[in-house]
């Protein structure tokens, strides 16, 4: 008679992971920061006295540490853990960071949650909850504006809250004054951008001028533009322009080195002193 195997049992979803409570997180937390002072269990109920108004004896900093195993759970109040942030000198938040995402070789931690689907959800979460998402933190950002601006006075800050103020004001102040020292120097900036662009128009139009042998004031051109340089305008109006525009600015150069003032503004040359009189005709073909 052929025996009937005996189908395999499958294993239990749960051993498939470490699942981890909110109140397990602030457990493994609570124990990592004790390690870090490095005190004893008695230096920690020592230490959180101040904060907690009662004295833990030993064995309950014991028991709220072994919470983290999931054989007793301890469920930890707000009190205890505003007072576990005074006591470890570290932010709330602190004691709601995951733990390493690995529990054992082999063995993921996943946060167990009332809403969580079968084999929990990732610890990953809890940095969301933690630091919040983009629109979270403008909501945040909003409120603790709004709780500062309300404040009766500055008394009412801390030591360390009323350093971070001052500075900001300065980091403020400092960048409005190099904002309005960038502000000048773009003014001046486009400035010569503008005058350059000008040159540019009365060399396109000079040399329009000249190939359909048109007057230049028939394209609206400067006066100083459409008196002709010494020389005339040869067969290339673009150098005979950039030869004038040379001539000014050597006339500006000296002019400065003689009188030490009324310089032309920046990236465009000055006029010249002596204004020729010669007006172009119109060219005979």
């Amino acid at each position: 008679m052929v025996r009937k195997r005996p189908t395999p049992e499958l294993p239990d979803p749960l051993s498939l992971f470490h699942g981890l409570t909110p109140n397990q997180v602030v457990a493994y937390n609570l124990a990592f920061a004790r390690d870090r002072k490095h005190w004893t269990q008695d230096q920690a109920a020592e230490a959180m006295e101040p904060y907690l108004g009662v004295r833990w004896s030993k064995a309950s900093v014991s028991q709220a540490e072994r919470s983290v195993a999931g054989a007793v759970v301890r469920n930890f109040t707000a009190d205890e853990i505003v007072a576990f942030a005074r006591t470890y000198d570290v932010p709330v938040t602190w004691f709601f960071l995951p733990p390493p995402a690995m529990a054992a070789p082999g063995l993921p931690a996943r946060l167990v949650v009332p809403d969580a689907p079968r084999f929990g959800e990732s610890l990953a979460l809890l940095v969301d909850l933690v630091f919040g998402d983009d629109r979270q933190q403008a909501d945040q950002a909003m409120r603790l504006d709004a709780f500062v601006s309300n404040l009766p006075n500055d008394g009412m800050l801390t030591k360390a809250q009323s350093r971070i103020k001052a500075l900001a004001d300065q980091r403020v102040a400092a960048l409005v004054r190099h904002a309005f020292s960038e502000l000048g120097s773009w003014q001046r900036w486009l400035r010569a951008l503008a005058n350059r662009l000008e040159d540019l128009e009365a060399i396109s139009k000079t040399t329009m001028a000249k190939d359909l042998d048109i007057d230049p004031v028939e394209l609206s051109l400067p006066p100083r533009l459409i008196a002709e340089p010494s020389g005339g305008w040869d067969d290339d109006p673009v150098a005979a322009y950039l030869r004038m525009l040379d001539a000014e600015a050597a006339d500006a150069a000296d002019g400065e080195a003689g009188a030490g003032e009324g310089a032309a503004p920046a990236g465009r040359p000055a006029k010249a002193t002596q204004k020729t009189t010669k007006k172009s005709t119109r060219r005979k073909t």
